[in-house]
């Protein structure tokens, strides 16, 4: 049986959810993705689904893991993340960049209403844009192309998971490698392209760092216990002088696929 996400275990509603990720901001690392954002980035210009001059928005951008490494081979990108300091982040980025075609929207996509304003519409690990509502407001926003970005196996959360187990809450993320979303687009008469991309991390952490990463990813549910103290006693075992050596490999999904003509279009049907 799967194990249930620790945002469910623990009861989290949609606003939490949005004030957790703005309260993780300054913690949050791209590192476990290596460089699968740059093959990603690559594939959707070879397959078309983005494409120079090009008219994009982007669900979920946080600090700017892929908004920066497309925005120089866009017209404008058009950024949306309802954590105003994950925006913050990616607005320094660009500026360190001199980049000038990306706009900030700080809004939750659920409560957007969606047009037809965008060439293409991309969802980068953006939480909740699997769900067949908003692949309808996904298509209802792209033109041409949609695209999801999301994990398979991602080992920067084993710890977490590990520490959830400590405080006697056994959660996990063993539910990312699933065909729902593939299964709906082919469902609803939609021709998806699915790739996967492995990337293996090799890198030494100091424990106080992943003490404080901990700390604040569990900052948001209220957790009174010592989080650092759990930390520290599970991974001084497995350290050298206060340094984790870490090695792992990751894996994430790319799904694409092209929306019907807006002139023609219904959601479920392919004319």
């Amino acid at each position: 049986m799967s194990k249930i996400h620790p945002s469910v275990g623990e009861g989290m509603s949609h606003q939490d959810m949005i004030s957790f990720w703005d309260q993780y901001s300054e913690c949050y690392s791209s590192m476990q993705q290596g460089d699968i954002p740059d093959r990603i980035v690559d594939r959707l210009f070879k397959l078309g689904m983005l494409r120079k001059d090009d008219s994009v928005m982007e669900l979920g951008s946080g600090p700017g893991t892929y908004s920066l490494r497309m925005a120089p081979r866009l017209r404008i990108l058009t950024c949306m993340d309802s954590s105003e300091r994950m925006l913050v982040r990616l607005s320094k980025g660009a500026e360190s960049m001199g980049l000038h075609n990306i706009e900030l929207f700080c809004k939750d996509w659920s409560k957007y209403v969606p047009h037809k304003g965008y060439d293409a519409c991309i969802a980068t690990l953006c939480p909740g844009t699997g769900s067949p509502e908003s692949i309808e407001r996904m298509e209802k926003t792209a033109r041409r192309s949609c695209i999801l970005v999301s994990w398979v196996t991602n080992h920067g959360d084993d710890l977490n998971a590990k520490v959830w187990q400590a405080l006697g809450k056994d959660y996990g993320y063993d539910f990312r490698n699933s065909t729902v979303v593939q299964d709906h687009l082919t469902g609803i008469g939609r021709e998806p392209i699915v790739e996967f991309f492995r990337t293996g991390i090799e890198m030494d952490i100091p424990i106080e760092e992943l003490v404080k990463k901990e700390e604040s990813a569990f900052r948001p549910y209220g957790i009174n216990e010592s989080i650092g103290d759990i930390v520290r006693s599970i991974l001084e075992p497995e350290s050298d002088g206060g340094i984790v050596h870490y090695s792992a490999e990751n894996e994430m999904k790319m799904i694409c696929w092209n929306v019907p003509d807006p002139y023609n279009y219904v959601i479920g049907i392919q004319s």
